[in-house]
């Protein structure tokens, strides 16, 4: 059986295998709590968006509500 190539087996100085990053439990409540109690969607609608457009929405949220509270 062939060796493993050194990064593979040395994976502990890296992050996850296969380039996968996990994303924070804590955050990932945060920003659908805080995106259905604004937007009024269900929990299944908020986790079906992409990492990037569920940030993209939580972003634009807050610019609205920094706009009307300057107001």
């Amino acid at each position: 059986m062939p060796g493993l190539r050194a990064p593979v087996r040395d994976r502990r100085l890296r992050g996850p295998p296969g380039g996968i990053a996990t994303y924070a439990a804590d955050r990932l409540y945060a920003e659908v709590a805080y995106l259905a109690y604004y937007l009024h969607w269900s929990r299944d609608d908020l986790l079906d968006l992409e990492h990037a457009e569920r940030q993209r929405f939580v972003a634009e949220v807050a610019a609205l509500n920094t706009r009307i509270q300057d107001s």
